[in-house]
């Protein structure tokens, strides 16, 4: 067994650890504590030491765009996932408009580029991950006002309160606070030998308890039953497999020819999606809490449901990906992967929701035959 293929294999049995500590540990507040631990200690203690670790190039400083800009691609590009998926109810729709798009590497993607690509690759992707951080603090908190103003006819009575406590939460967030003050450290011409021992010796030794822990909270995330089959499974396979398919496409168009980031940006573009779209959500919630239920802006229970779901999902695909990483430098294989998920996730559509289709074929029948008829109909009058 290759040394990579043993790590994945331990990296499963974590998982699967975290699984059956979920039918001992099933209090709310243990996963909590455990996302909170890893969000506001481990990861930052982790991105610390890879950024001050490395030699940061000017050019990364643009690496935000990149992610700005697959963001909004995707954004773009869900009324067609929303299409695929046979999503009709409209709550339904908006809370995926603000969860598809969105992006939470931290916690499905870090730990695994941290074990198998090391600092520099980490140091990149937390770089990367800033505009992302815009994007779904700031332009999707105004694409939730927009969704509750045009539902409710209404426009919000002070709109400076919210977006000020927003951009207070891009700057006061522990790892965008540890990025900032990493940048200006080493832009100050300082480097890892200038830090006190004893604080590189207190974050490496809290790095090295990241990746396990992420993934026994990863196990704790896994619930089976029919809901996730039916209305989830599907549109995380078809939001990987479009994902998957527009950065391979990128990659492949500007010609990446690096190895180390080609295998970056293919994981980071299957991160699990996001949790402050879930929290402008549930603002705008509060807001309609006077409003019947049938006609809030946002299926709120329904977004928390997606977000649960897609955190082991996508964590479980990029595992699987490296299991085998010929095949993410392969273009042809890349290809293959992402149209399988699609196909697959309109397969699992089509089982879960079949009346759905029998439905629409339904009035496409009807339509033709009433066509049908009122041809047959203005043919007979001009005939007499």
């Amino acid at each position: 067994m290759s040394s990579i293929t043993s790590e994945i294999t331990v990296f499963f049995i974590l998982i699967f650890l975290g699984f059956l500590l979920k039918f001992k540990f099933n209090k709310p507040d243990f996963k909590n504590g455990l996302k909170l631990y890893i969000l506001n200690i481990a990861l930052p203690a982790t991105i610390f030491i890879s950024i001050v670790s490395v030699q940061i190039d000017s050019k990364y400083l643009l690496f935000p765009l990149i992610a700005l800009f697959f963001n909004i691609m995707i954004f773009l590009l869900s009324p067609i996932i929303l299409r695929i998926s046979n999503i009709t109810d409209v709550r339904k729709k908006r809370t995926l408009y603000m969860l598809l798009a969105s992006f939470a590497p931290g916690l499905s993607c870090f730990p695994i580029i941290n074990e198998f690509l090391g600092y520099e690759s980490l140091a990149k992707a937390s770089i990367i991950d800033f505009g992302n951080k815009v994007f779904v603090l700031i332009f999707l908190f105004f694409v939730a006002f927009k969704f509750h103003n045009s539902n409710q006819n209404s426009t919000i009575n002070n709109p400076n309160k919210p977006i000020n406590t927003v951009l207070k939460s891009l700057f006061l967030e522990p790892i965008n606070i540890v990025i900032i003050v990493a940048i200006l450290f080493l832009s100050s011409r300082s480097s890892i030998n200038d830090i006190p021992f004893l604080f590189i010796d207190l974050f490496s030794k809290i790095k090295d308890t990241l990746t396990p822990v992420v993934l026994i909270f990863v196990g704790l995330s896994i619930v089976f039953n029919r809901h996730v089959f039916k209305n989830i499974l599907p549109l995380l396979f078809i939001r990987s497999g479009l994902c998957l398919l527009i950065s391979t496409a990128c990659i492949q168009t500007t010609g990446f020819t690096l190895s180390e980031d080609m295998k970056l940006f293919l994981i980071l573009s299957l991160s699990s999606v996001s949790f402050w779209p879930f929290l402008h959500m549930t603002f705008v919630d509060n807001l309609e809490k006077n409003v019947e239920e049938e006609k809030k802006t946002f299926d709120t229970k329904y977004g928390l449901n997606f977000l649960a779901y897609s955190l082991p999902f996508s964590t479980i695909t990029i595992l699987s990906l490296f299991s085998n990483e010929e095949l993410l430098l392969d273009f042809n294989s890349l290809y293959i992967i992402s149209i399988s998920f699609l196909l697959f996730g309109v397969f699992l559509t089509i089982t879960f929701n079949p009346f759905k289709f029998k439905s629409k074929e339904k009035k496409l029948l009807n339509g033709s035959t009433f066509r049908r008829d009122l041809i047959a109909n203005k043919l007979g009058t001009s005939q007499k």
